[in-house]
């Protein structure tokens, strides 16, 4: 059932980013970039704290996946999530009124500091979303885990556009979400009630706390080079700057849903293998995914890069043609990130939490310089694009340390002949494509959309004849998209049949 698994949780995500990219459209065709950027930072803002509540939840998949007992596990996560969740409250709201209050911050305007405080108020709802997804997620049931962040989402990127169409902006769209999670709730509590509690375990606390440690650094790190980047750039710029930002970042990001997924299925999967020492079964994992993405996710990326321009200008305006070139790096950004997500998962599946602080730390430093030479008007002052750029390397330099690392733990191998040929072809079709678009262009106007079935035509046929993929390939897709088994896994597993 992995790849129902995998399909489950990839396939609810994506789902609800196609809604949220098409609303995302809408919302920024009608709102502006002004408006996307006001949310974005305070989005940044809320979430640049949210390492405090954010340290418990892979220990607690670890202790799960090891087949520690599941109600002692949850019985000790619940107190320690929800009190990590109240410091996290605190602090946010304690910063923002000492900023305010005591050092006279200029937040731009009243609409910035409203959008602040709504979304700090979702933000601490949504931890409930948050708990029971981490528990379902290191019991490996991913349509529990799943269904609440699916409904909310869904019903978020509906109602967005109905919001925005009655003229309501930043505010009108926070509170919605506001809303929504508060009316969802009973979905999630439905869920939770039905885990296991069998009592505090004061082993299993202490297990968790040396968990926390590395963890604490890791998140805090994390969540700087996450949610900084885009405050900094604001402040650097306008939030306008940062509107084009994140509306590239909305639809060249989608590639980041699969990474998510592998995270999320690849972490308790190979902390189970590694348990029992079993290298052999990870290599096969990684292999089979390495070989799935070069064949059918690298050739998506380069095809939505090359029909880029035409993409972003019809979808979003002309206006937003400075997201044109972020868009194309972001798409790029996140593939690296895709490639080298399961072996970041065994070093964190091996329980190596202090080595992953090690690598994070150094990523912070080779961060710090990157958007201060690509953002920072003292440098090359780049913008958005900069900020796209800084992205990219970061995703480069991890990757190549998750490498390093991960061979150094075990006789991993990364290099296959054949994926890396892939690559080439692929990419060397893309970009003579890429460099002849003017000319496509001058052609016909709408050469972008009739290039799309060309393309893949073409590119999988040259691997076809080169002997780079066969129909075995394909039947394995078919097999992995099989609409039916999805269906029954969801059904055994929200009946609770096992």
């Amino acid at each position: 059932m992995l790849k129902q698994k995998f399909l489950v949780h990839f396939g609810s995500n994506f789902i609800a980013r196609i809604l949220g990219m098409f609303a995302g459209i809408i919302v920024a065709r009608i709102a502006g970039p002004e408006v996307v950027g006001t949310i974005a930072y305070g989005t940044s803002y809320v979430m640049l704290w949210s390492f405090i509540s954010g340290v418990f939840g892979s220990g607690h998949i670890k202790l799960i996946s090891e087949g520690q007992d599941i109600g002692k596990c949850i019985s000790v996560f619940t107190r320690l999530y929800f009190g990590s969740v109240i410091v996290y409250f605190f602090v946010v709201i304690g910063f923002f009124l000492f900023q305010k209050y005591i050092l006279n911050v200029n937040f731009g305007s009243t609409t910035q500091q409203a959008v602040i405080v709504i979304l700090l108020s979702s933000t601490i709802l949504e931890k409930f979303y948050q708990y029971s997804n981490a528990t379902f997620t290191a019991t490996m049931e991913q349509a529990k885990a799943n269904l609440p962040i699916f409904v909310k989402s869904v019903i978020w990127q509906i109602g967005r556009i109905i919001v925005v169409f009655f003229g309501l902006k930043a505010i009108g769209l926070v509170t919605w979400n506001l809303v929504i999670t508060v009316l969802l709730l009973p979905l999630v509590f439905n869920l939770i009630k039905k885990s296991p509690r069998t009592g505090w375990d004061h082993n299993l606390f202490k297990r968790h706390i040396s968990y926390a440690m590395p963890i604490l650094l890791i998140v805090i790190i994390n969540s700087i080079i996450q949610y900084s980047d885009k405050l900094l750039l604001a402040h650097y710029t306008n939030t306008t700057e940062l509107g084009y930002y994140s509306a590239a970042n909305s639809i060249g990001g989608m590639i980041m849903l699969a990474s998510m997924t592998v995270g999320n299925i690849f972490f308790p999967l190979f902390s189970s293998l590694l348990a029992k020492n079993d290298w052999a079964a990870v290599k096969q994992k990684i292999m089979q995914f390495q070989e799935f993405l070069s064949i059918f996710v690298f050739p998506l990326v380069c095809l939505i890069v090359i029909i880029s321009v035409p993409l972003i200008t019809t979808v979003l305006g002309s206006r937003y043609e400075p997201s044109i070139k972020p868009f194309m790096i972001i798409s790029f950004a996140t593939y690296i990130t895709l490639v080298g997500m399961p072996y970041g998962n065994t070093i964190t599946g091996a329980g190596r939490f202090y080595l992953n602080v090690w690598i994070n730390g150094i990523k912070l430093i080779v961060f710090i310089l990157s958007i201060t030479f690509f953002v920072s008007p003292q440098f090359l002052g780049l913008g958005a694009t900069g900020l796209s750029l800084n992205l990219l390397v970061i995703n480069l330099f991890t990757n190549l340390l998750f490498l390093y690392f991960s061979k150094r733990l075990s006789k991993l191998s990364f290099f296959s002949f054949r994926n890396t040929f892939r690559h080439v072809i692929i990419f060397s079709v893309s970009f003579i494509l890429y460099i002849y678009q003017d000319t496509f262009n001058e052609w016909f106007s709408f050469w972008w959309i009739v290039i799309i079935p060309v393309y893949i035509v073409f590119i999988y046929g040259i691997m076809f004849l080169l002997g780079l993929i066969n129909m075995e390939h394909f039947k394995k897709f078919a097999d992995l998209i099989n609409v039916q088994k999805i269906i029954t896994y969801v059904n055994n597993e929200l009946g609770d049949k096992k």
